[in-house]
């Protein structure tokens, strides 16, 4: 699962559909990666710190009032009462409030959960950010915090299987990620059961065929775990 292009920044100024700030932003575009870990966090070439940087960059967040999304602003269209919720919760969450004046590498992914909430983003993109935001904790050497995020994603994660009803490759991912940010956190035997879930929902798809390697292989780094 390599990409072929190279790493492109794009650098714009952007308002903050909240508090109407005005700032520079980064987004990536594409960036090159050279495989991926078996919970598909991308390995990039050179430093960890350089990898980190190109996942937060995936999140656009406001320096005045910490609003944050996955996409550009611009394309954003909030209500008024829409507005006024995310003002309240962003001014109420304990982890900006500690963090807003020295923010850590992984708080745009935080203010982003914490606002795709209020926005009602679905259970698998509340899921997705958590999961980035641990990525960019192993990067970072924030290991406390890494495992905060897997579970934080394994709730968003099961929350979309049992009620969204996902499909194909979304279905099968989702309940993968499940097994292996279980087994990260411990839970091995429970990790077990999703990977077999996992399996169940692949239907022979010739294009799943890298899962469904990824999936007996990490069975059986659980069974090993488990033992």
């Amino acid at each position: 699962m390599e990409s072929a292009s190279v790493a492109e920044i794009r650098r714009a100024y952007t308002e903050c559909p909240i508090c109407r700030y005005v700032f520079r932003a980064s987004s990536v575009e594409s960036y090159v990666t050279v495989g991926r870990e078996p919970d598909l966090c991308p390995k990039f070439r050179g430093r960890q710190s350089d990898g980190s940087r190109l996942l937060q960059n995936g999140i656009t967040m406001c320096p005045a009032c910490s609003f944050a999304a996955g996409e550009g602003f611009e394309n954003l269209d909030l209500t008024f009462d829409e507005r006024q919720d995310i003002e309240e919760r962003l001014r109420e969450d304990g982890l900006l409030r500690v963090f807003r004046e020295s923010p850590p590498p992984w708080l745009g992914f935080h203010a982003a959960e914490v606002c795709g909430k209020e926005r009602g983003l679905g259970a698998r993109e509340l899921g997705d950010l958590c999961l980035r935001a641990s990525w960019v904790c192993r990067k970072e050497g924030e290991r406390p915090f890494e495992s905060t995020f897997q579970l934080r994603a394994v709730r968003h994660f099961i929350r979309a299987l049992e009620r969204d009803g996902l499909q194909g490759r979304e279905l099968s991912v989702t309940a993968y990620l499940v097994g292996e940010l279980n087994r990260r956190l411990g839970n091995h035997r429970e990790a077990l059961n999703w990977y077999v879930n996992a399996e169940r929902t692949l239907d022979r798809d010739p294009g799943l065929a890298w899962l469904e390697r990824l999936i007996s292989t990490q069975k059986e780094a659980a069974k090993e775990q488990a033992a």
